[in-house]
């Protein structure tokens, strides 16, 4: 990989650092809602994940001889987001394996943040799962059961409201930045209303889940009640404001980044009825990252076709630069002058064609008149002899 490949060109850090310090505000109710939850267990996961990840990729930049592109931000994006993903219960080699893995597989191969073909803190959870099962989902050290672990087990959470404010509150077990719903909808609002395209799978991503879980319910307390457990509970809704809408991941199209995300959900709510696991969706996230490509090939609709060529349209028209009266004013002239030299050019090329020709019929007589002279003496003599 070579320098050109790593360094980020000045406009892709500007937006970069844009979008990172977007999800700084979307990631602050949660980790303020974890640090209520939790207390200092919590602020000492989410700052050794940040150092972590930071260490890691400013080693590995200096190794690779390329910018500093951590500045962006997405560093402390990646370190937050992981951790929050995390039991409070996590021990610190899972943080520090977890947030290594981010940065050294899903980042530095790939030179920057923007060129990562996967979601780094999914990627980092998914990893910590496979390593750490059984702590990954031990979320309290009380008996209390998790929303995740209840649907698992077709358990639910029954009809009254009290047991519907706990849940969208996050006072049941969970991870420590997932169980608020109502600091993530509050996060899935200011996305949509700052980066309004890119939160159009985060959208689709959560219809998928709540048609699955209308059409498929684990539990038998009623449809209702399913889709506040399926939405609600695990890792859906976090994943759908953070990951779903990450920006190296996104499809290009619109109407294809509609589809990736509603697959995406399917997929998740698939994993969750079939996985060997209480939550799965980071393994679901990763799948759909691996299909962004694929994504981009569906075939364009017909709006989507209109709106391509009214752009290379206004392109086109932009192309066209406006030439100011003044030049317009001396366009004529100027043809003028090339019409009047070319001209000037064949008269004197006509010109030396006609005297070449007068020089060469003057030395055509000039050589007949110097033969007949020479001639002369013998037609003279010639006569006199007879």
């Amino acid at each position: 990989m070579t320098n050109q490949q790593i360094n980020q060109k000045p406009q892709d850090f500007t937006e970069m650092r844009r979008i990172m310090q977007d999800y700084v505000v979307m990631l602050a109710a949660p980790f303020v809602v974890a640090v209520l939850s939790h207390g200092i267990k919590a602020i000492n996961i989410v700052v050794l994940s940040v150092i972590v990840c930071i260490v890691c990729r400013r080693i590995g930049e200096k190794a690779l001889k390329c910018d500093f592109s951590s500045r962006d931000f997405s560093s402390l994006i990646i370190g937050t987001t992981f951790a929050l993903l995390l039991p409070s219960t996590a021990t610190w080699w899972m943080v520090a394996s977890g947030s290594i893995f981010a940065v050294v597989v899903c980042v530095l191969p790939f030179g920057k943040t923007g060129n990562s073909p996967f979601v780094p803190a999914a990627a980092a959870a998914a990893f910590v799962t496979l390593c750490w099962p059984e702590r990954m989902f031990l979320y309290s050290d009380t008996t209390a059961i998790s929303l995740s672990k209840m649907l698992s087990q077709g358990n639910s959470i029954g009809s009254n409201a009290v047991a519907i404010l706990e849940v969208l509150t996050g006072a049941l077990p969970s991870a420590m930045g997932v169980g608020c719903t109502l600091a993530l909808l509050g996060a899935l609002v200011f996305i949509a209303i700052r980066r309004p395209k890119d939160s159009v799978p985060a959208f689709t991503f959560l219809l998928a889940v709540i048609i699955m879980a209308i059409l498929f319910p684990r539990v038998s307390t009623g449809r209702f009640i399913s889709v506040i457990m399926e939405f609600c509970g695990g890792e859906a809704l976090f994943a759908a404001v953070f990951f779903m809408t990450y920006p190296s991941v996104l499809p290009k199209r619109m109407l294809s980044r509609a589809l990736w995300g509603f697959g995406g959900g399917v997929v998740c709510m698939l994993m969750r009825y079939f996985g060997p696991l209480e939550e799965t969706m980071c393994f679901a996230v990763l799948i759909a990252c691996a299909t962004t490509d694929l994504a981009d090939r569906i075939p364009l609709a017909k709006w989507e076709k209109a709106k391509e060529e009214n752009n290379e349209a206004a392109a086109v028209e932009s192309v066209e630069t406006v030439v100011p009266e003044e030049v317009l004013n001396e366009i004529p002239d100027i043809e003028e002058n090339e019409t009047a030299e070319e001209e000037n050019t064949v008269e004197e090329l006509s010109q030396e064609v006609i005297t070449g020709e007068t020089e060469s019929l003057h030395d055509v007589i000039e050589e007949e008149n110097t033969v007949t002279e020479t001639e002369a003496p013998f037609i003279t003599g010639g006569d006199s002899d007879e």
